[in-house]
């Protein structure tokens, strides 16, 4: 199972040079493939290849005098620029993300991908300190004793390691590993639909709910004072930079309340649940509601989502996906009935066939649980088993309970 193992670098004085360099080495081959690969293209519509490209890089790059400062550093690691620009044009036409384009130095986020090659196997991460390259021996980092020792574990699975420098001057080395998860977890009997909102976070079937931090707009004021204090500084000098760098660590720390947020609740979802229902939102289109597009940014609904699905795989969970146009909260959870004249400012409404009072959130999560259950028992097939092939009895019996 490949696992990503996060941890904190602390580089001396020579080594941030080093890294830095490396950084802007690793840049300058993603421009000049991204630039060459487009002017073939419009040149003679050819599709330069890795192949081309490597050639390019080693033939022609390499050996130029303006560019001897390459060979200072690893081919293999200015040579994972090249695949990374390859994904992008991937991504492009396959998922339909952004052109590539190029990179600056004043990008949020600087990176380089270290190959399974460039990483020395010979690492004691017990001991706080990492080697990469030859000529990046003994960093020191951080990280929990937990991730030590998977490290240590599982270092002959070590596939690659991205090293990244923040816009507030962090580096962190992020190592993507192949190995087994310590913590297997039991397979349960429960199921749980939730209802992603703007309001409250998440409101679960059980009646159960998250709030929504907001983390941005209760810090507003202070983000607004950091970069008052921005805009009146000197371009170019180094006030400005120390503010700047002021800025971009409050935006992290906040960031990273958030991401700690995000973590928690799908902790205590996967934990105490089999199944998770929940909707499949399109957040680009919600993201056109002008009035609801900041509070909807605010809530990274693509992350949580992101979070849950692979922590499903890992645990033995499943995260079903019901339709966005899947009208939740109009349908009555208990007879069924549809309100046609529901609209986005009614939170409450009454059934006007069994007379029952629905709470809008409330409602809407059960009508996903219950979804969420018939499409796995209408999907039932020889392939679809649960942890260590758990019997799906439990889940008819369910549906017959939420029917009724």
């Amino acid at each position: 199972m490949l696992r990503t193992v996060k941890i904190r670098l602390y580089p001396t004085t020579n080594q941030q040079d080093y890294i830095n360099q490396l950084l802007g080495c690793y840049r300058l081959v993603y421009n000049k493939c991204l630039d060459r690969k487009k002017t073939a293209y419009l040149n003679d519509k050819s599709n330069l290849t890795l192949t081309h490209l490597g050639h390019y890089f080693h033939n022609e790059l390499t050996k130029d005098v303006d560019y001897q400062f390459l060979t200072e550093h690893n081919t293999k690691v200015l040579k994972q620029s090249i695949l990374t620009m390859l994904e992008s044009y991937k991504n492009f036409f396959v998922n339909g993300s952004g052109f590539p384009k190029f990179k600056s130095k004043h990008d949020n986020k600087q990176s380089c991908r270290f190959p399974e090659e460039a990483i020395s196997s010979n690492n004691d991460y017990s001991s706080g300190k990492l080697t990469l390259t030859k000529s990046l021996k003994n960093v020191k980092f951080r990280c929990s004793d937990e991730y030590k020792v998977y490290l240590n574990k599982y270092k002959s699975g070590i596939k690659s390691a991205t090293l990244t420098k923040t816009k507030s001057g962090n580096y962190f080395l992020s190592v993507l590993i192949d190995g087994e998860l310590e913590k297997q977890s039991k397979p349960i009997n429960d199921t749980i639909g939730i209802d992603l909102g703007i309001k409250d976070f998440i409101v679960c079937s059980d009646g159960k709910t998250f709030d929504n931090i907001k983390i941005k707009r209760n810090n507003e004021k202070k983000l607004v004072k950091l970069n008052r204090q921005l805009s009146k500084k000197t371009n170019g000098s180094k006030n400005k930079n120390k503010c700047r760098k002021k800025l971009a660590k409050y935006h992290e720390h906040l960031n990273n309340i958030k991401e700690n947020y995000l973590h928690q609740v799908s902790n205590q979802l996967i934990n105490e649940n089999q199944v998770i229902s929940m909707e499949n939102l399109s957040v680009k289109s919600m993201m056109s509601n002008h009035k609801l597009s900041r509070s909807i940014q605010e809530l990274s609904l693509n992350r949580f989502k992101n979070i849950m699905l692979y922590k499903a795989n890992w645990y033995g969970r499943y995260v079903v996906e019901v339709d966005r146009w899947f009208p939740s909260s109009k349908l009555c959870n208990v007879c069924g009935y549809k309100n046609t004249e529901l609209t986005l400012s009614d939170r409450e409404w009454i059934c006007p066939d069994c007379k029952t009072n629905h709470n809008r959130d409330l409602n809407a999560a059960i009508n996903i649980k219950k979804e969420g259950l018939k499409i796995i028992i209408g999907s039932r097939s020889t392939e679809f088993t649960l942890v260590d092939n758990h019997n799906i009895d439990w889940l008819k019996q369910e549906e017959k309970i939420t029917q009724v």
